[in-house]
């Protein structure tokens, strides 16, 4: 059966066929002259700038190489911080005539507005590897551009483009997932994204269905080697490769992944997308990848429902014990989150129990609520040392043989693998700067992952937090989080525990979830402390903030912990 295209698709495949029409214009795999660029400035006008490119830029350009007068030409777009538009044209074998005769166009058809400006200047040879990339999609992009003004369609190429690139560097599903969302979130981290993740979830939940065929053409076409999409791939694939390559043999000191990306995004900027849509092309895309199909209503109760299947797809059975037992060859530490270097590291205090003039334990037992109100200080340094010591430091070894020893904490975990973190944000600690956390259970250490005020936008995460929401989705209240000194993060390596215990890792890290909740809990009230667990939070809210892909790492649990009053 031959199913008819909607028209999302056909909007897809005529993006596409733009984009092949181009795909070789002003590349050349070949070079030896020197780079010249030409930074041009404009006044706050993108459109103008686009039809100078269009109109002045590619028609020289086109003439230029056919006449053998230019090696290669490419186009950049950097973002400036006082919002004007600026055009880089890289030429690669103009000579100065060349050159010239370009810049008087250009400047002509500026038409010698104040403040705007013409400014050569000669590549530096560490640049050559990033102008040679972007000479490779300027043809893509300058068809584009000329063909399309849709923001839109501008999108869903930007999202092709990306999943090319996120595949090119050889991860699996999960790994492309954890790249797409990389890149969001590193987008996040250098300007100002605000509103874009929940922007592309309305989009997505409205498209569900077309996104997820846009993906899978995608893919199709990512497979074909003389399609653009298959070209592209070709491209990212050579130039992860080199990068790899480069770093492998000591020329390079920057991580292959950080290098892709900078790569990625100057040549998606060349689209001419803000921030906002760059960020939106990455996360539409890894939610298509994420998402096993078309989501049920979410009450819907059937033997093929998700959870029914998880639940009835993980158990134990005594005649397949032999395909269930967990996978030693493959428990490695594959899968394990990596938070980056740390920007400092706070060495913790001693902690300091109650003493014996403290709560009994039974009294601690009874005693433990979850609590609502207005939270605030006072929380010490001190006080977190004692709360993550009991709650979650390593103890003490435990031996299970002369040659195997293993390092415990204060809570069980399957295979012992501890595949959970804490990650705090520390919003008014007394003794430490605020800011954002990942703490070391081995060294009984903080390690400073950022340090930007969060508290606003963690209220937004949660029903039970949010102001704007007026009624109470908790039985006990709302809760006021403006000036809440702590919020702990329970976050899961669910890759990781999935390599070892296959589909009974869900249960295992769940489990071990609640018992490291449960701890926290009750070590927050033998201090005197109040404290709540929030399930009901946006997921990947909470995931964006703390720079996790939601798929192999994820946050599980959260609670804010103070002086409810």
């Amino acid at each position: 059966m031959v199913r008819a295209s909607t028209p999302n698709e056909d909007r897809w495949r005529m993006t596409a066929n733009l984009m092949t029409q181009n795909v070789g214009d002003g590349t050349s795999e070949t070079g030896t002259g020197a780079w010249h660029c030409l930074d041009v400035r404009v006044q706050q006008d993108t459109d103008r700038l686009e039809r100078l490119l269009v109109t002045t830029v590619r028609p020289w350009a086109a003439g230029a190489l056919a006449d053998a007068a230019l090696e290669s030409w490419y186009l950049d777009r950097p973002r400036t911080a006082d919002g004007a538009a600026r055009l880089r044209i890289g030429l690669r074998g103009a000579d100065r005539r060349q050159r010239a005769e370009l810049r008087a166009l250009i400047e002509e058809s500026l038409g010698g507005r104040p403040g705007e400006s013409v400014v050569e200047q000669q590549l530096d040879a560490a640049a050559e590897p990033c102008a040679a990339y972007l000479a490779a999609s300027t043809g893509t992009a300058v068809a584009l551009l000329a063909e399309t003004r849709s923001r839109p369609k501008r999108v869903q190429a930007a999202a092709a483009l990306l999943l090319s690139a996120a595949r090119a560097t050889g991860a699996d599903w999960a790994g492309t997932v954890r790249w797409l969302r990389d890149y969001a979130c590193a987008l996040s981290e250098a300007a100002e994204v605000a509103g874009a993740r929940a922007e592309a979830e309305a989009e997505f939940f409205r498209n569900e269905a077309e996104w997820l065929r846009h993906h899978d053409w995608t893919v199709d076409r990512i497979a074909a080697p003389a399609d653009v999409l298959g070209i592209r791939h070709r491209l990212h694939g050579e130039t992860w490769a080199a990068l790899v390559e480069s770093h492998a043999a000591g020329r390079s000191a920057d991580p292959p992944h950080q290098a892709f990306r900078r790569l990625v995004a100057a040549a998606g900027r060349q689209l001419g997308l803000s921030p906002q849509d760059e960020f939106r092309a990455a996360w539409l895309m890894s939610m298509a990848l994420a998402a096993p199909g078309p989501r049920e209503p979410f009450f819907a109760d059937h033997p093929g429902a998700v959870d029914r299947q998880l639940h009835e797809q993980s158990k134990y059975f005594e005649t397949r014990l032999i395909d269930q037992r967990p996978d030693l060859v493959h428990a490695s530490t594959a899968g394990r989150w990596q938070s980056g270097p740390p920007e400092a590291t706070v060495a913790l205090p001693a902690p300091e129990p109650p003493g014996p003039s403290g709560p009994r334990f039974e009294d601690v037992l009874l005693a433990r609520r979850s609590s609502y109100g207005r939270y605030g200080g006072p929380v010490t340094l001190t006080e977190l040392s004692t709360l993550l010591h009991y709650s979650a430091a390593v103890t003490t070894e435990k031996e299970m043989s002369p040659e195997l020893t293993y390092r415990v904490r204060p809570y069980p975990s399957g295979g012992t693998r501890y595949p959970l973190h804490l990650v705090l944000y520390c919003h008014d600690i007394e003794g430490l700067p605020r800011g954002t956390y990942l703490y070391d259970p081995d060294g009984h250490a903080l390690h400073r992952l950022g340090s930007r005020d969060l508290s606003a936008e963690l209220r937004r995460t949660a029903p039970a937090t949010d102001p704007a929401v007026a009624t109470p989705p908790k039985a006990g209240g709302n809760i006021d989080a403006a000036h809440c000194p702590l919020w702990i993060f329970t976050v899961g390596d669910l890759t990781y525990q999935r390599l070892h215990y296959g589909l009974r890792s869900y249960r295992l890290v769940l489990q071990e979830s609640g018992h490291l909740g449960q701890n926290l809990s009750l070590v927050a009230t033998w201090l005197g402390k109040s404290v709540v667990g929030l399930s009901g939070y946006y997921d990947d809210a909470v995931n964006q903030l703390l720079g996790l892909d939601g798929v192999n790492s994820a946050v599980l649990y959260l609670h804010v912990l103070g002086v409810a009053r």
